[in-house]
């Protein structure tokens, strides 16, 4: 039988360059990691991430030593390029992910609001979109958008972090769950978490006055707390979203809309591109598709690599 190790399990709030925050159930200590430690994550996971539960071995009454990863459940990760085509894992153990837009400061872009709902759909984790700052702008403006992601089983939901519209049922979606908030630099998360959950703290970002884009203010992934049951995520805006381990072949799968059709496709393989007799192609012309869902799929599509033959046939 297994020695049982001296500790308890605990959940990592924040990393930093040289520590760990984590939080036990009767304190949170400052932990460094003792050797290389263990667990069922591969080798190039075997760092600790936000999110990870840790078996922790508690060192004095503010500080400890952690032992292990235990296994993680769901991961949130982007592609990172440059020498290597390597992923960035930004955060584990989340249970949905809430992708927050903005009607202006800066514009939407229904583009980055679909590369993260192929993120979520890759990973499997429950999508709501909010669209922030609504006090910029008519609702009546972005009806259809809304509707069209609502058919396809989106929640779609107007906030203003500024006058508090929709912000109770913003901290509806919250309440037990372990969210990660997601969007571009700028479009008001931080000012969202404050409005909830006044005590943390966070530092606000400005609009850049000469590119109308947001500034970082989140410079690391933190995990919060709620007060009234839960835990957020608050991520550093992304301004280039990297898609990992999403190869051409696989993207239609994201979107949800052509699984009907795919059948009626003259061929088996259609990529719904410029193949003759596509049915999604048919489908965006008759508008029973958004013709701006498409064109993000064909742009995200252009970017992506061919997955390599190995690959091909293990899926």
């Amino acid at each position: 039988m297994k020695e049982q190790k001296s500790g308890c399990i605990g959940k990592v709030l924040k990393s930093t360059r040289n520590h760990y925050l984590v939080k036990t159930d009767s304190a949170v200590l400052k932990c460094i990691v003792r050797g290389r430690v263990v667990g069922s994550v591969s080798s190039e996971h075997s760092a600790v991430k936000v999110g990870d539960d840790v078996w922790v071995e508690p060192l004095s009454s503010n500080e400890g030593a952690i032992q292990e990863i235990l296994p993680r459940r769901s991961k949130l990760s982007r592609a990172v390029e440059g020498k290597a085509y390597r992923e960035h894992l930004i955060a584990v153990n989340i249970d949905q992910m809430i992708i927050i837009v903005s009607v202006k400061q800066p514009e939407f872009k229904s583009g980055l609001l679909d590369r993260y709902l192929v993120i979520a759909e890759k990973n499997g984790l429950k999508s709501i979109i909010c669209l922030n700052k609504i006090d910029l702008a008519e609702k009546s403006i972005f009806d259809e958008t809304a509707s069209w992601y609502q058919k396809l089983g989106y929640p779609f939901h107007y906030t203003s972090a500024l006058t508090g519209e929709g912000m109770e049922e913003f901290k509806s979606f919250l309440k037990g769950k372990v969210s990660v908030l997601v969007g571009h630099s700028g479009v008001g998360k931080s000012s969202m978490i404050l409005k909830i959950e006044p005590a943390i703290d966070l530092k606000i970002s400005e609009i850049s006055q000469k590119t109308n884009k947001g500034k970082h203010s989140t410079s690391y992934v933190e995990l919060f707390p709620l007060s009234f049951g839960g835990y957020l995520i608050d991520t550093p805006g992304i301004r280039e979203l990297g898609l990992w381990d999403i190869y051409q072949n696989e993207l239609k799968q994201y979107f949800m809309e052509f699984a009907k059709l795919e059948q009626d496709c003259q061929f088996n393989d259609c990529r719904h591109l410029k193949e003759p007799g596509c049915a999604v192609k048919k489908a965006v012309e008759k508008a029973k598709i958004s013709g701006e869902r498409y064109k993000n799929y064909c742009n995200i599509y252009s970017d992506l690599r061919a997955a390599p033959y190995e690959l091909i046939k293990r899926r």
